[in-house]
């Protein structure tokens, strides 16, 4: 039987600002924690025109991390890319996190 989960949120608007900022931090904390300062904010920025687009693939792929990511966090993940000043945020939470770790 197919278990599709209803709690998933569908917008951004679903997912509360404390929510976003949270996520986002943990992000941030994770690629820093991981040494992948440099490649993480050099890929940002290069597709950040294409944020949407990628948001969309990360929501497409999902049936496939399901097993490797808590499915929750990786759908609004994938939803708060979606907006521009979210990428910006995460930009600059992974310098922020960077300096604090040197």
């Amino acid at each position: 039987m197919l278990d599709l989960n209803t709690n998933l949120p569908i917008t951004l608007d679903e997912i509360p600002e404390a929510e976003q900022k949270a996520l986002l931090e943990n992000v941030a904390t994770q690629i820093v924690k991981r040494r992948l300062t440099v490649p993480a904010i050099m890929a940002l920025e290069i597709f950040k025109p294409l944020n949407f687009l990628g948001s969309q693939t990360l929501i497409a792929l999902s049936p496939f991390v399901q097993s490797i990511f808590n499915s929750t966090d990786y759908q609004k993940f994938a939803l708060i890319i979606e907006k521009d000043s979210n990428v910006e945020s995460l930009i600059r939470l992974i310098e922020d996190f960077d300096k604090e770790e040197k």
